[in-house]
Formats: structure tokens, C-alpha cells, sequence
């Protein structure tokens, strides 16, 4: 995970959302045997899930481009993200008048 380190540095503050791209591979015969030759497998949700909270991401979400399985959910969480981030900020300001 040596681009955690880049993300964490360059969007300080900002809301970090993990996706799992490619969801339909997940199942795929053909993915799964390219993976097993380099003794990997397809991530799971769990350990997506569990990634997420080792980096302290805001939201872990899985999406299909090719089927768009997921894919509005993934730009719905990143505008709420944006959104309750912005707010937030807003309200840690000092005001004095």
C-alpha cells in the first residue's frame, strides 16, 4: 500500500473514499486463473472493508464500470463526502466581529 502515503500527504483533510474497481472480475474464470499463476486472488468485500479502516478512508464502495454496478453510488458518496466536509469546515471557523 505504498500510495496510501501519497494520498494521506497531498488530500490532508479532505474525505478518502476506497474503491474496488472492476467488480465483475470478481467471478470471472479467466481473472481468477490469471491471478491464481502469481498466487493471488480477487480482493472480497471484507478485506476492501478492512483496508478502509487500516487507512482511515471514509467510505469503502465497489463499483463495475462495465456492468455500472455500483458506479452512481461511488459519485453519490463522493459529492455527499465533499459536501459534509465542506460543512464541517465551515463550522470550525472562528468568527470575530
Amino acid at each position: 500500500m505504498q500510495w496510501i502515503s501519497e494520498v494521506l500527504h497531498f488530500c490532508s483533510g479532505h474525505p478518502i473514499i476506497l474503491v474496488g474497481c472492476k467488480k465483475d472480475l470478481r467471478h470471472d474464470a479467466r481473472t481468477i486463473e490469471e491471478l491464481h499463476k502469481t498466487s493471488q486472488k480477487p480482493v472480497t468485500p471484507e478485506q476492501g472493508e478492512e483496508i478502509r479502516k487500516k487507512i482511515g478512508a471514509y467510505k469503502y464502495l465497489e463499483c463495475s464500470a462495465r456492468t455500472g454496478e455500483g458506479v452512481r453510488e461511488v459519485f453519490e458518496c463522493a459529492t455527499r463526502a465533499a459536501l459534509l466536509a465542506k460543512t464541517e469546515k465551515k463550522k470550525k471557523l472562528c468568527k470575530i466581529l
